[in-house]
């Protein structure tokens, strides 16, 4: 189970055609390709070597290492939660890529529950957040820069949003590139399994 439940369906969505292409295999050391034969976006490689991972996708490419185990499989396979990913463990082994981005979504629902705390005191707050900042034409949430432009431009009597500090709360959460990185591994190992397994019947 997901707690990304939009990323783990759009990635399920993408890859529905993709194939496993086994372009090398030395022990530890793979270059696994997945893509849809039909071509199309979405493609990506798995390659491997002692105790490292590197996933370049189309949009995203991440790099993974432990230590001391060699083949960084079976941690992805010993560590996913239920059949899921587990980002929260596997971003400690993250080496390259952007695991962490702004949020919109948790920006969004700070400040209309900051507007919701004031409404009692400054009536209207709630609807005027929504004039002024979520249907605006003037304003987007959706990058931290206009964001915040956003609610420093806001303004309902003596009311003011007041963005806190990155210690007081964080507007961060998991990127979507590092998210499909994640339902990539996962994938890509269960198909090399599965083919394994085909091999060995």
């Amino acid at each position: 189970m997901s707690d990304y439940p939009e990323i783990a369906a759009r990635f399920a969505r993408e890859t529905t055609n993709h194939q496993m292409h086994v372009l090398h295999e030395d022990g530890l050391y793979r270059h696994l390709v997945f893509a849809d034969p039909a071509g199309g976006f979405y493609r990506f490689d798995i390659v491997t070597w002692p105790h490292n991972l590197f996933l370049r996708g189309d949009g995203f490419s991440f790099g993974f290492s432990i230590y001391p185990a060699d083949d960084i499989f079976n941690m992805f396979r010993g560590s996913s939660h239920d059949g899921g990913i587990n980002p929260g463990y596997w971003q400690e082994k993250v080496t390259a890529g952007k695991v962490r981005d702004w949020s919109e979504k948790l920006f969004r629902a700070w400040f209309l529950d900051e507007a919701a705390k004031a409404e009692a005191q400054h009536p209207g707050a709630v609807e005027a957040v929504g004039t002024q900042i979520l249907h605006s034409d003037e304003h987007s949430t959706e990058y931290q820069g206009t964001a915040e432009y956003a609610v420093a431009s806001f303004s309902h009597g003596d009311f003011r949003l007041r963005i806190p500090n990155d210690w007081e709360k964080d507007f961060e959460d998991y990127s979507w590139e590092y998210l499909l990185a994640c339902h990539a591994v996962l994938f890509g190992i269960g198909q090399y399994d599965a083919a394994w397994k085909q091999v060995a019947a």
